[in-house]
């Protein structure tokens, strides 16, 4: 994805591509997986200041340009939603993650649904995050 995409993809959140946001959308562009606070403070350490790093992390969550995701280490992960992946199909749809206990990674499994849940009338969902926890495919090699 080049800067005219990623450029065209935040305009209707009202957002200018400044270059922390250029960075940690890169950031996200180029993992498998999801990436936690901590891997995203050391590699833009150097660039930017941690406030930098987590008002754009907290801007993009609340925008629902990434969503949070908590792994089995109960670490926050971070992963781009669906319209940065180009799957205009999935988005606002709520999916599986998957949180290795080997290698603490977490994968967003973008083509499995959450399934229904049916809660007492007196609950009111906002949410919903479901995790597998497991060994991933490269932990098992």
């Amino acid at each position: 994805m080049d800067i005219k995409e990623i450029k065209k993809l935040l305009k209707p959140y009202g957002l200018k591509l400044t270059l922390p946001r250029l960075k940690v959308i890169e950031i996200f562009l180029s993992n498998d997986r999801a990436v936690t606070t901590g891997e995203l403070l050391r590699i833009m350490e150097e660039t930017f200041d941690r406030v930098t790093v987590y008002q754009t992390l907290k801007s993009f969550e609340d925008m629902g340009i990434i969503h949070r995701i908590v792994g089995a280490a109960n670490a926050s992960n971070f992963a781009l939603s669906s319209i940065f992946k180009k799957n205009p199909e999935l988005l606002f749809k709520q999916h599986l993650h998957f949180s290795c206990i080997k290698c603490q990674g977490v994968f967003c499994l973008d083509d499995k649904s959450i399934p229904t849940v049916t809660l007492p009338s007196i609950y009111e969902v906002h949410s919903l995050n479901m995790v597998i926890v497991g060994i991933c495919d490269r932990c098992k090699k």
